[in-house]
């Protein structure tokens, strides 16, 4: 029991030693998270996914916020590292919301932070505070005008505003033979890219870094950062402040996931690395039900119907009608075919317009004669 008490002592007096504060927290996956704190519409999946935003098209417009509940201890040159994977994903590729941010802040709730442009961070009445002291990154996927985007696929510093310090089209330097060349990354792509943030403390420099993941590996942190800005940051950071994220729904169906993070501060953080392979899944992009018109659920049923019927009373008409005025054959005309002048259902046809030939031809007993057909009278006689 001394050996073990002594052991600890020797490695926390080590880290003091050698400038680092043990504040830091690594999560490959969210499987057994019980020490993050959501408010919102952040919820866990069921295979260690954190979603911040779980959105569909009967979710009115929400916030999801997730914090580490402990509170991280900050002074005038704390310095700190952090890394995590997400991925964004729209049911719609060429629609998106507002995208999500890291955050550093005084409380985990954000009271009062609003959706859409303000990504669960700011409100129209705080937005540009210096009483706010919240540090963000964002990682935005929409063009907002009232907070001069540059574009929909852009990084950003927010320091109190959702105005950004400094910001960038997302992407990342990559190291080749030619020297440094940039590669675009589509924030909304909906595959997993891994970030880095970093605060140097006593250079008072911010410098955010991204890289698309690799299913098989891990992926290279670029020796260039995608952001670099030197600002001061103890104004903002006091001395007991939280870490997490933050996200906003929209008019549009998205989810904005967090894969795994690590965070370390302290006078001279090191990187928690994160371990790729132990990362939760990312569930498969299955289209929307599209909601089908009552029109097309009701009615074309009944007009089908209707159809249908119509043309069954239109089938029993005319075989009512035909039975109803056909005519009443003699036995000689079922065998020889009828042969007279209709006159109860029609024009009487006049002697003087028909040729007796077309009614004699069908006779068999004897030999006929026959004479034209004179002003309503018949000549005709047999030898």
């Amino acid at each position: 029991m001394l050996v073990q008490q002594v052991l600890v002592v020797w490695i926390l007096t080590a880290n003091l030693l050698i400038g680092v504060d043990p504040q830091g927290f690594i999560y490959n996956g969210f499987q057994s998270a019980k020490t993050l704190s959501l408010d919102g519409i952040a919820e866990f999946t069921n295979n260690g996914l954190l979603m911040l935003t779980n959105s569909s098209y009967d979710t009115p417009v929400q916030t999801g916020h997730a914090f580490y509940q402990h509170p991280i201890n900050f002074n005038n040159s704390s310095s700190f590292s952090t890394t995590f994977v997400f991925a964004i994903r729209s049911e719609i590729k060429t629609k998106s919301a507002q995208g999500l941010a890291f955050v550093i802040a005084p409380t985990k709730d954000l009271p009062g932070g609003r959706s859409y442009r303000f990504l669960g961070l700011f409100n129209e009445s705080n937005d540009g505070n210096s009483s706010n002291r919240i540090f963000g990154v964002e990682f935005d996927t929409f063009q907002n005008s009232n907070a001069n985007d540059i574009d929909d696929n852009h990084v950003g510093i927010d320091i109190d505003s959702i105005n950004s310090v400094q910001q960038a089209p997302a992407g990342y330097y990559s190291d080749d033979d030619d020297g440094e060349m940039f590669d675009n990354i589509t924030l909304m792509s909906g595959d997993p890219i891994q970030a880095w943030v970093d605060y140097d403390g006593i250079e008072k420099q911010i410098m955010v870094t991204l890289a698309p993941v690799s299913k098989s590996s891990a992926p290279k942190r670029p020796s260039v950062p995608l952001v670099n800005l030197t600002y001061d940051l103890s104004p903002v950071l006091q001395q007991a402040m939280y870490v997490g994220f933050s996200s906003s729904t929209s008019a549009f169906v998205v989810n904005h996931y967090i894969l795994g993070w690590s965070f370390q501060a302290g006078n001279s953080p090191r990187q928690l690395e994160l371990d790729i392979s132990r990362l939760p899944k990312l569930p498969i992009l299955v289209s929307p039900k599209k909601k089908v018109p009552i029109f097309l659920l009701t009615g074309v049923p009944l007009i089908c119907i209707f159809s249908v019927l119509l043309a069954v009373l239109s089938v029993i008409y005319y075989i009512r009608r035909k039975r109803k005025f056909a005519e009443v054959l003699e036995d000689w005309e079922v065998a020889y075919g009828p042969h007279r002048f209709n006159t109860a259902f029609g024009r009487a046809t006049s002697f003087a317009d028909v040729s007796l030939s077309a009614y004699t031809d069908s006779f068999q007993s004897g030999s006929y004669y026959q004479n034209s057909l004179e002003a309503g009278s018949l000549l005709s006689g047999g030898r």
